[in-house]
């Protein structure tokens, strides 16, 4: 349902929905004026049909004796055309009582105007179904007799023919060639769209300059766009990453130098200190990697990997605890994904004192939950967190603080494995941090 929805909002379908319904309005104003062209010869014929009729069977009963005349006249009928003599009429015509038949007898005077005012008409109204739609009809005659007719064709009665069917067939053609054409039009519009989606994530990503002049024109614009931010983040990522592996070497020099200090307390304030600079710029080479981890992705035991953390964990001496199943599939790059886990622990043992980590596994996702007791934070620090170097702790404490990357690394991560990862208060206190993962199934 999601994927028609958003079909349906979609160029393409606008586009092709705005040619049907212009196609198909063209096509039944044109079936309409047909019928109604149609029509109207199909009266003129009906009527002159049955005014010549009438006309030679005036004639020929005029000439007869009262005596012979409905003989004569019934004589002269058809199959499809009966005639009748009568001394008196069975109708009188009225004017708004059919403006259909008011009209056909208007035509069928306009051919002989000497059929004059003493003809009426009328719709056979008998209980013979096959009958229903006949014309009745009476003909005043020059002595004051009528001569009465039955047609078995009533007016205004053109089926649709030949050419409308062909009309039919023609727009249906055209509408079938239309939304193809539109589909070939939209594609290139549809590759610009996968292909942006894909930008962004450390690689340039070509986009195929095809179809329209427009759609060539964005795709060359995005290809040059790409070229110039990939080429402006690689030289800065570069250029960080050396000075950050760079100073490994004074750090471990320094290390070095700390055996010669003769104050233990010293030694080691000054070992500690070093200990976090050489996290820090751990932490800020992992972030400067980011997609450029050449890690394969492969089958992963999340439940495994949770339970691994936990006992790790257990063994420092935190505080943390799992509750889940023994099994658990994700396809993901396993060493990444571990340390991604192990940030978003850390985090909660860190501020919170213990955490405790659950996984339930739905049809679809993997849904993994890691709770802490600690003082939680701010709704509107919550999108602060995920950005990088931002230390919502205020001191600079590595063991209350850290570097302010760890959250950052770890979102990245989830999202480089089709991943989502939020973060809530608890009512009772504390913050709730849940991953969602694609399950593999097997």
């Amino acid at each position: 349902m999601r994927r028609l929805a958003h079909l349906a909002r979609s160029l393409e379908a606008r586009t092709v929905a705005v040619l049907l319904m212009a196609i198909l309005a063209v096509h039944g104003g044109a079936l309409l004026l047909y019928r109604r062209s149609a029509a109207a010869a199909a009266d003129d014929a009906f009527a002159r049909q049955v005014a010549n009729q009438l006309t030679l069977a005036r004639e020929a009963v005029l000439r007869r004796p009262p005596a012979e005349r409905d003989a004569e006249a019934k004589a002269l009928s058809s199959p499809h055309f009966e005639l009748s003599w009568s001394a008196t009429s069975p109708l009188s015509q009225d004017e708004t009582a059919d403006p259909g038949l008011w009209s056909l007898r208007t035509r069928m005077i306009s051919l002989d105007p000497d059929l004059g005012k003493g003809l009426a008409l009328a719709m056979d109204v008998g209980d013979e179904v096959a009958h229903q739609e006949d014309l009745t009809g009476a003909l005043a005659l020059a002595d004051g007799s009528f001569l009465t007719f039955r047609s078995a064709h009533a007016p205004s009665l053109a089926r649709i023919g030949p050419w409308a069917y062909l009309s039919t067939a023609m727009a249906i053609l055209v509408g079938v060639a239309a939304v193809i054409l539109m589909h070939r039009i939209a594609g290139p519009l549809r590759d610009l769209t996968r292909a942006t989606g894909e930008i962004g994530h450390g690689k340039v990503v070509p986009i195929r300059e095809a179809g329209p002049d427009e759609t060539r024109e964005i795709a060359r614009a995005l290809n040059a766009m790409q070229a110039r931010i990939h080429r402006l983040v690689t030289e800065r990522t570069q250029a960080l990453a050396a000075v950050s592996h760079d100073l490994r070497t004074p750090i471990a020099r320094l290390r070095l130098r700390l055996d010669g200090i003769a104050d233990p307390a010293e030694s080691r304030a000054m070992g500690s200190d070093l200990d976090d600079m050489l996290a820090m710029v751990d932490s800020t080479l992992a972030y400067l990697r980011g997609d450029a981890d050449p890690e394969p992705r492969q089958v992963v035991n999340i439940a495994s990997l949770l339970m691994s953390i936990a006992d790790a964990s257990c063994d420092a001496g935190r505080d943390v605890v799992y509750e889940g199943p023994g099994r658990a599939l994700a396809t993901v790059r396993p060493v990444a994904m571990r340390r991604a886990l192990d940030n978003v622990v850390d985090n909660a043992v860190r501020y919170g004192t213990r955490a405790r980590l659950s996984l339930v596994v739905d049809e679809d996702e993997l849904l993994v939950t890691v709770e802490d007791d600690g003082p939680g934070i701010a709704s509107n620090d919550v999108a602060k967190v995920f950005e990088p170097f931002t230390r919502l702790e205020a001191s600079r404490n590595r063991n209350t603080g850290g570097t302010g990357l760890g959250l950052t690394i770890a979102r990245r991560i989830f999202e480089d494995e089709q991943g989502i990862i939020t973060l809530a208060n608890r009512p009772e206190g504390g913050l709730r941090a849940q991953v969602s993962l694609p399950r593999t199934k097997r």
